[in-house]
């Protein structure tokens, strides 16, 4: 008869793969952009992982710790999206269309990471990481409105830009939008009163 197999814990099984932090934390993010962050528990991510929910207490604290984390990655996507997109313009020279392409990749990003996306408004705090992406996010926007100094007006016009696509985005996710009119239409109606300056003109 043969032997039965015990897998070692914290070891996937049929893998032969030896789970660290990182592999835990790449798996919970992958199932929180899959499924929503709201549905991202240690028994989900162990049993994506194949093994026992107690391993997984080997590698990470508690579950707000792999969610701070999570919420980390997200923003370090985000900005690093941000800013590979700026890249390919100069705002200095071209403010609008550096703006255009910072909106048109700020809704794209919630529509390819549905289920992250809530992570950068609501994110838990303490994070060193997350601090510093937030910093990058912040840096990339001041960029796309061609602002040099993040004074008290800057800030207000980085909040301005930022409530809006957050608000129209929101909407966009939960079907708000019930009226028959083209939801795209009005994302660029909106889109050109940004970029011309409508929106925040009167600050």
């Amino acid at each position: 008869m043969a032997k039965k197999i015990k897998h070692k814990t914290g070891r996937p099984k049929g893998t032969g793969r030896v789970l660290d932090r990182e592999s835990v934390l790449d798996t919970a993010w992958h199932l929180a952009n899959r499924d929503g962050i709201e549905n991202l528990s240690i028994k989900r991510i162990a049993n994506e992982l194949e093994i026992r929910s107690p391993s997984l207490y080997n590698h990470i604290k508690d579950l707000l710790d792999i969610t701070s984390e999570v919420a980390a990655r997200t923003a370090n996507q985000f900005a690093e999206n941000l800013e590979t997109i700026m890249a390919t313009t100069k705002p200095e020279k071209n403010r609008k269309e550096g703006l255009r392409k910072f909106i048109l990749e700020y809704r794209n990003f919630a529509h390819n990471h549905k289920g992250v996306y809530p992570l950068l408004v609501s994110a838990p705090s303490g994070n060193e990481n997350h601090r510093l992406a937030s910093d990058r996010i912040l840096k990339v926007c001041l960029t796309a409105l061609s602002l040099k100094v993040l004074d008290a007006r800057a800030i207000h016009q980085i909040r301005i830009l930022r409530a809006v696509l957050h608000g129209f985005i929101s909407l966009e996710r939960e079907n708000g939008f019930g009226l028959p009119e083209s939801v795209e239409e009005s994302f660029q109606i909106l889109m050109k009163g940004l970029v011309e300056g409508k929106l925040l003109r009167f600050y």
